[in-house]
């Protein structure tokens, strides 16, 4: 497993070490592992998310090498060719000697430790280094893809290009025979709401494509990909562009008609979903997120970013209520079709008439050939707007509105507006994604309206190396909204945490309230959760579902938020039900 071998030093719960892992995982894919080893095996695997991913990989590699069986290979200069005819093509140099000698392609990767005979290898990213290229060459390389010429590839072809992204999804899209031609695919864009919404409509494509005889909907979103093939946890919210064209090679294998995808301002910004067309795509909200040195460097950046959704698309669903509309209506303007949607009269789509319920919401959605009321069974009232979104794409396809209402009464996201309970309902935890300034005010909006004077905690941090702003926003709104508040890692990278969370506790501090820093973030929800009061609400919030935490370079296991706020309240609720048996008893 290569150079991912120094930050894999994990031993899991099972008691296997991450080395032993990794030396039975070719034998894992060859079902060559004895009963007692495959136990083990997969005891780890399911404890160490570093590993999981290893394996993930190899996968990847497996398949591609088994699909590549079922078409006919192109070759080095078949991938020549289709580079020049693209522009990217500056120079195709050839070892000395070996001029007009053409190799079968088999494989396409940007992954050295999967590279084999026949591989025309990616070199990408920041973090290149020349050594993986060497190792690709010696595992049976036969060209590679680059911006520059390495001494390590000296012994095959190397087509030189003029933007490596680019080529990367112009050479996937072809190795994988051009898949999303078969798939209609709707792309989501916007700073919140994505992931909620993107589940909203997959439901909704799921209820009419299966009642139709069909085989359902593909989904990439930032907590999972599914393909038809695999249901894996998502890397990136926008998979890189070898990655989506094999998803959507999968999906289309598997009998997939559609697919939904969130799609990043950086997917859109560095190319990552090349010239796929959207048949529909659906612009949420804008807000200041994601700039930093490493993302973008100032909010008109991010926005012209998102606004590129709009450059290949049929129909462009938008939010009436998102600000700088009169821009984002300008771009869509380029789409065959926009239907609008959001609470301002003139929305195609209109919602009205937003009501809270313990544990749900009811709403009107009236559009030009329907008029109905729907039951939506979350927290959160911004939720109501994520279901108009997937409602408005949903009727632009044709789905019938009974089923869209049906389809909303069973959906449910994880780590979004997960809410528990001790177990006499003295306290309520609810975990949620929640990790921007925007995110973050709408979320105590709901706890304000759904439960009204009760005392709130929150439990919060912020990445490291990207979104500096959240830092700011998030302090200040915890600072002026939260009676107690909790800082913690959230995937702090390279960063020290402990300063991330003294930088927002500056913050917090100019609102004049106090927080309190901890190092160990389940200890934190511990802490939150015993230390509230009866009717009290813990906010905790950023992770959601995930089950790694980022530091240094790789990823380390989490047992999730969700986990830690179960145990304590189900603490919380034993040691209230002690107290009130020793108050009876003295009574």
């Amino acid at each position: 497993m290569g150079s991912q071998t120094e930050i894999r030093e994990v031993q899991s719960v099972s008691g296997m070490d991450c080395r032993t892992a990794e030396s039975m995982v070719t034998r894992f894919i060859d079902h060559s592992l004895s009963v007692n080893e495959l136990e083990e095996f997969l005891d780890h695997i399911e404890t160490c998310p570093s590993c999981y991913d290893e394996l993930e990989t190899y996968f990847i590699v497996h398949e591609a090498m088994q699909q590549l069986d079922e078409k006919e290979d192109g070759t080095v200069l078949d991938f020549k060719k289709l580079l020049e005819q693209e522009g990217l093509l500056v120079e195709f140099a050839e070892p000395e000697g070996k001029e007009g000698e053409d190799r079968p392609v088999t494989l396409v990767t940007y992954f050295s430790g999967g590279a084999d005979q026949g591989t025309l290898f990616l070199c990408k990213g920041a973090a290149f280094k020349e050594a993986y290229l060497k190792d690709a060459v010696n595992r049976g390389a036969v060209a590679y893809v680059s911006e520059k010429k390495y001494e390590a590839g000296k012994e095959i072809p190397a087509l030189i290009v003029n933007d490596a992204r680019k080529a990367q999804f112009v050479l996937g899209e072809a190795f994988y025979d051009y898949p999303a031609k078969s798939l209609h695919v709707t792309a989501l864009t916007g700073t919140k709401g994505k992931t909620t919404t993107a589940y909203y409509l997959q439901s909704m494509l799921d209820a009419c494509l299966k009642k139709q005889g069909g085989n359902g909907c593909a989904l990439l979103s930032s907590i999972e990909y599914y393909d038809g093939k695999t249901r894996e946890a998502s890397t990136l919210t926008t998979p890189e562009s070898l990655e989506l064209c094999r998803h959507m090679r999968n999906a289309v294998d598997a009998g997939l008609s559609h697919m939904v995808m969130e799609v990043s301002s950086q997917a859109l910004k560095y190319e990552r979903v090349g010239n796929t067309h959207f048949d529909t795509a659906i612009f949420l909200n804008i807000s200041k997120d994601h700039i930093s040195p490493t993302e973008h460097k100032d909010f008109d950046d991010y926005f012209q970013s998102k606004l590129k959704i709009f450059d290949r698309c049929t129909c462009a669903c938008v939010n009436l209520d998102s600000d700088h509309i009169g821009e984002i209506l300008k771009a869509a303007a380029k789409c065959e079709r926009v239907v609008t949607f959001g609470s301002k009269e003139n929305a195609v789509i209109r919602v009205s008439d937003i009501k809270p319920g313990r544990g749900k919401f009811y709403f009107h959605v009236a559009g030009p050939d329907f008029s109905e009321d729907f039951t939506l069974p979350v927290h959160g009232a911004f939720n109501v707007e994520n279901a108009v979104a997937a409602i408005a794409a949903a009727w632009s396809m044709g789905i019938p509105v009974s089923l869209i209402k049906e389809s909303l009464l069973g959906v449910t996201v994880p780590g979004r507006m997960e809410t528990y309970e001790s177990s006499a309902g003295e306290v309520t935890a609810i975990v949620d994604f929640a990790h921007n300034g925007l995110s973050f005010e709408k979320m105590f909006d709901t706890v304000a309206l759904e439960y009204p004077g009760s005392r709130v905690s929150v439990v919060f941090g912020t990445p490291g190396g990207k979104a500096f702003n959240r830092r700011k926003d998030m302090g200040e709104i915890s600072g002026k909204r939260a009676d107690r508040i909790f800082l913690v890692p959230d995937d702090p990278g390279n960063e020290d945490p402990q300063a991330i969370c003294e930088e927002i506790g500056g913050y917090i501090a100019k609102e004049g309230a106090s927080f309190q820093i901890r190092m160990d973030r389940g200890a934190a929800i511990r802490e939150a959760i015993l230390g509230a009061v009866p009717g009290e609400v813990v906010l905790i919030l950023g992770k959601g579902a995930d089950v790694t935490m980022h530091v240094g370079n790789g990823n380390v296991p989490y047992r999730s938020d969700a986990v830690y706020a179960k145990e304590a309240l189900a603490e919380y609720g034993n040691a209230f039900a002690e107290a009130a048996t020793a108050r009876e008893t003295e009574e």
